[in-house]
């Protein structure tokens, strides 16, 4: 699949990297199967590159041993234009691999929001639309916070950095007229912690977290009575009915913590997260207004 191959309102949001708008249901559905399938073309992108990259950076240094072996020491010009020349093949393979990963998109938050309306579609309002602000980019350099000095503890130096992705906000009306909110802030916390081996060398390495905060608002069309609230879990949950526009609303929220072993945490709450929350906000009302 090639971008030409795309829709224009997909092909739009791919070099974006960003949905944004009002939507109908089943356009905002063949939109994110798209994306989806356009997004598993950019990943094989992405390992075909890394491994052109990989090779040759080895064929480099196989080339560059082989070179200084069998060039004459008088011949330290092409010894370095051999040199350059390698420098400037596996630059560009670096080049080509980093550009392939920008564009790549987060498969895990399309897959949520597909699944979400996947499960809702049936309780979706069909005259109404669905408004839309996604921000796919992910935790960017701009979005990172200030250098934190952390207690160092067993070593000799722990820094940490946060960024804040506030990269969801859907908003849609239900056929019984309440409206939903849901949206999603991902804090991805970047741990350095520098130590030194016991042969005296300095090693830093990387430490990921990521705490995805998720929240659900219920709107109601007119004044209810809220039953008995759900059981939450204290640790993860927050429920709290709030006045707007001097009308209550319901408002569930729920953290999710991930910690990989290595590398940048892809994990994501799911559809059926997103569906839950909003599901027991709406078991909050009374019969007589659902």
């Amino acid at each position: 699949m090639k971008p030409t191959d795309l829709s224009p309102a997909a092909r739009a949001a791919a070099d974006r990297q960003a949905i944004r708008g009002s939507w109908d249901g089943p356009a905002l559905e063949r939109l994110l199967q798209e994306l989806l399938a356009y997004d598993v073309v950019l990943d094989a992108r992405v390992a075909f590159r890394l491994k052109v990259m990989i090779g040759t950076i080895v064929a480099a240094v196989v080339g560059f041993i082989a070179a200084v072996v069998m060039i004459a020491e008088e011949d330290g010009l092409l010894l370095l234009a051999v040199a350059a020349l390698e420098a400037l093949l596996v630059g560009a393979t670096v080049w080509r691999w980093l550009q392939a990963s920008k564009m790549a998109l987060p498969e895990r938050a399309l897959l949520m929001l597909q699944q979400m309306f996947l499960q809702i579609r049936q309780d979706l309002d069909p005259a109404e639309q669905i408004r839309v602000n996604v921000d796919l980019t992910g935790p960017t350099k701009a979005k990172r916070g200030q250098k934190q000095k952390l207690p160092a503890g067993a070593f000799l130096a722990r820094e940490q950095y946060v960024f804040t992705d506030p990269w969801c906000s859907v908003r849609f009306q239900l056929r019984d007229g309440c409206r939903l909110t849901l949206r999603q802030v991902d804090q991805v916390m970047e741990v350095r912690r520098t130590k030194r081996s016991l042969r005296g060398k300095t090693k830093v390495k990387v430490r990921y977290k990521k705490l995805c905060r998720l929240t659900a608002t219920l709107l109601p069309p007119a004044p209810v009575r809220w039953k008995a609230r759900p059981q939450v879990d204290a640790e993860w949950e927050r429920l709290r009915v709030a006045n707007k526009k001097g009308q209550e609303v319901a408002v569930l929220e729920r953290w999710f913590l991930y910690k990989p072993h290595e590398g940048r945490p892809k994990e994501n709450p799911t559809g059926a997260d997103a569906v839950g929350l909003m599901y027991r906000l709406c078991a909050m009302r009374e019969v007589a207004a659902r």
